[in-house]
């Protein structure tokens, strides 16, 4: 690890990022413990939701299908805005990247490395009373160090939130920033060597570097990209209605001193944890994280053409998603939705990894990402082959693709900007 000054810590290698996420994890002091209902004040079943004392942070609440009510699912309500944002940093022919080591109650391993910032309101406006976000007033305010190049709104996890979006903004430094205690500049070929390891990378990390255009702003002579027609939102059945639903009129679920737990053959459930450590805003809390006892799998195919990479997408949507229609992975099947497993085309699986859902709503909610490189295949009506100029200008786009998408494409970021990676 290199310290430009004694303030400003720099990661040029896969080792260094993983000696520096482990130092963190050491000098945490994390724990973590189940509660009970009866061992803690801080939540209750409020007006037929699980919600916090102050009324903020999030809601866990029932969802009904109104066509099919018996139809149902838990879900997370919380519909202020989470910032989340990278500073970067052009620096001697190379791209650095300011991370966290982000220490989260449900992370698969509890430490994994964030984007500069991840953070909802209740924290960075500081409604718990904890310690300041660290560089928010970067994003927030108006400062000379940074200017801001790009942002945009994206879709959280469809199937877990309701009708919640987070932001992306990056800002591009003037200099080298200090480093808090928790924070390193990473290089990008330090950053891309640890792409296809298991929970390293935490899933809204691995967003904003899908969706950043790298080689509009760090290889000016790379082409405009096209606009892409998606011919087959058409084919998508007239939308659902869905309808709040108390937590104890629910009828797949009961609500008793361990949590919400299923009484048929639900995989999802609600537990109220304890959590301690000693580097984020608080320093202890409680409060629920969704378990499932299942593992997802997401699947992004591509094919090579004499031109460029084309990557098979679908269109659909989920419950939570707040627009008509979003645009999915090839395949994917989700924990929390008991589908049958995916059956995998012919072809050769050029990455691979295992990831978690955000560690601060899910406990260890994992799936399998795949990037697949396949020949010719057959593909149903929703599903469509764009160029990765499309995909790139579809990922830019506001509230346009899923987050497992957005996963997904990270796994391809030097497929997707050649000129740079």
């Amino acid at each position: 690890m290199t310290y430009l000054t004694k303030a400003c810590r720099i990661a040029e290698s896969k080792i260094e990022l993983v000696d520096f996420l482990e130092t963190i994890r050491s000098i945490s002091n994390y724990q973590i413990s189940k509660v009970r209902f009866e061992e803690q004040k801080a939540w209750s079943i409020t007006e037929g939701a699980l919600s916090h004392s102050s009324g903020g942070f999030f809601h866990v609440i029932g969802l009904q299908n109104q066509q099919i009510p018996s139809e149902e699912r838990l879900i997370l309500y919380q519909p202020q805005s989470a910032l989340t944002g990278l500073i970067l940093l052009p620096s001697s022919g190379k791209i650095y990247v300011l991370l966290q080591a982000r220490v989260e109650p449900g992370n698969t391993g509890v430490i994994q490395y964030g984007p500069t910032i991840q953070s909802t309101p209740a924290n960075y406006l500081k409604l718990h009373g904890g310690k300041a976000t660290a560089y928010v007033n970067l994003f927030t305010q108006y400062n000379p160090e940074c200017q801001l190049i790009t942002h945009s709104m994206q879709h959280d996890l469809g199937a877990k939130y309701y009708q919640k979006s987070k932001t992306h903004h990056y800002l591009l430094a003037n200099d080298w920033i200090d480093t808090e205690e928790n924070m390193i500049w990473a290089s990008m070929n330090a950053i891309l060597e640890l792409i296809d390891e298991d929970n390293l990378l935490n899933a809204d990390l691995r967003s904003l570097l899908a969706v950043m255009d790298w080689e509009m702003y760090f290889n000016p002579a790379s082409t405009p990209q096209p606009f892409v027609f998606l011919n087959s939102f058409h084919l998508l059945s007239p939308k659902q209605k869905h309808s709040k639903i108390s937590l104890e009129k629910l009828t797949h679920w009961k609500i008793n001193e361990e949590g919400i737990v299923p009484v048929d053959q639900q995989t999802t459930s609600v537990h109220l944890y304890h959590f301690s450590c000693t580097n984020r805003e608080v320093s202890a809390w409680t409060q629920p994280l969704f378990e499932t006892n299942a593992q997802g799998m997401v699947q992004l195919y591509f094919r090579m053409t004499d031109s460029e990479p084309e990557f098979l997408v679908s269109i659909g949507k989920e419950v939570g998603i707040s627009t008509p229609f979003a645009v999915y992975p090839s395949k994917m099947s989700l924990p929390e939705e008991n589908q049958a497993p995916i059956l995998s085309p012919s072809g050769k699986i050029l990455r691979e990894l295992v990831q978690c859902d955000e560690g601060g709503r899910f406990y260890q909610n994992d799936s399998i990402y795949q990037l697949i490189l396949v020949d010719e295949l057959e593909i149903e009506p929703h599903q469509q082959w764009i160029s990765r100029s499309q995909l790139k200008y579809l990922l830019q786009a506001s509230n346009l693709c899923s987050f497992q998408l957005r996963c997904a494409s990270s796994l391809a970021i030097d497929l997707l900007n050649p000129s740079v990676f």
